[in-house]
């Protein structure tokens, strides 16, 4: 099994484990690593690879691109670590799980998806009446401004809260991620879930979806859409009741990290317990009674 190149332009975030299977992690919007918790430390302890990539106008502090290039970034990168593995998992928070659910319809060969908090709808409690009227303006050529994030900041845990309302009165990047999005990074996420609703029905890896119930950004409609529309035989979803948006950071962290590493390897162990008996199985012959 050969590892990919510690590549600092394409990575964030690498670790070549023995396990066979590689997780690709993918944080919200111009994200970092720290939003993706402790699931990083746990894949780890599991010898599992992961891998956090920089991705070119979709990750924080990279030029601009259009959506189109970050699904081919990522699949690209799939493809990779599928001829290097036996097997490749994504893990997605916020627009990184709308990215993942793209990647995922084009790339059927990936074992599982880890879909936390997904974003199809803008719907949540705390998302500003004028939010549906951002598109628009974008396209009117009003593009030099920022959408900038506010209270709560994904986090019910008012301690988290207030460490990161001071990252973003410095405008640094904190487990919420970016204090400000730029219009055309949002512009962008908006058709990035345009092409996810209407390639839903493409996915058909195991899939987990975890989801809180007071997401203020997303509400539960999102995750049921996606469980209606995807073609997966194995579907998940779990319901957080003391967390908001960033469940990843927030007060049930532990819960969401646990289920996410467990479901990852119930998904490689099956695999390879299903490769296993095809392997040692002889074929079989089956012939109609009256044959010669």
């Amino acid at each position: 099994m050969s590892a990919l190149p510690n590549n600092p332009e394409r990575f964030e975030s690498f670790y070549q484990g023995n396990s066979g299977h590689a997780v690709i992690l993918l944080p919200g919007l111009c994200g970092s690593a720290l939003e993706m918790g402790v699931i990083p430390r746990l894949l780890q302890q599991s010898n599992l690879t992961y891998v956090i990539p920089r991705i070119p106008g979709y990750s924080a502090h990279t030029a601009l691109t259009d959506y189109p290039e970050w699904i081919e970034f990522v699949d690209q990168l799939c493809s990779e670590l599928q001829e290097s593995h036996e097997s490749v998992s994504i893990v997605g928070l916020s627009m990184g799980a709308t990215l993942a659910l793209s990647v995922a319809s084009r790339n059927q060969k990936l074992q599982s998806l880890c879909i936390l908090s997904p974003v199809l709808i803008f719907d949540g409690w705390s998302v500003p009446w004028y939010h549906p009227f951002l598109s628009l303006i974008y396209k009117v050529g009003i593009r030099n401004w920022h959408y900038k994030e506010s209270e709560p900041f994904g986090v019910k845990n008012k301690e988290l809260r207030r460490h990161i309302r001071k990252a973003v009165q410095a405008n640094t990047v904190s487990e919420l991620g970016a204090a400000h999005l730029p219009a055309k990074h949002l512009y962008q996420s908006l058709q990035l879930i345009k092409d996810a609703k209407k390639s839903l029905s493409e996915v058909k890896s195991d899939t987990l979806i975890i989801h809180a119930i007071d997401d203020e950004t997303a509400s539960p409609k999102n995750p049921d859409m996606i469980l209606r529309a995807i073609s997966s035989e194995t579907r998940r979803v779990i319901w957080l009741g003391n967390s908001y948006h960033m469940i990843t950071v927030d007060n049930e962290r532990e819960i969401v990290a646990n289920e996410v590493i467990n479901f990852i390897k119930q998904g490689y162990e099956k695999s390879s317990l299903i490769h296993n008996l095809n392997a040692n199985t002889p074929n079989l012959i089956i012939k109609n009674r009256g044959a010669n």
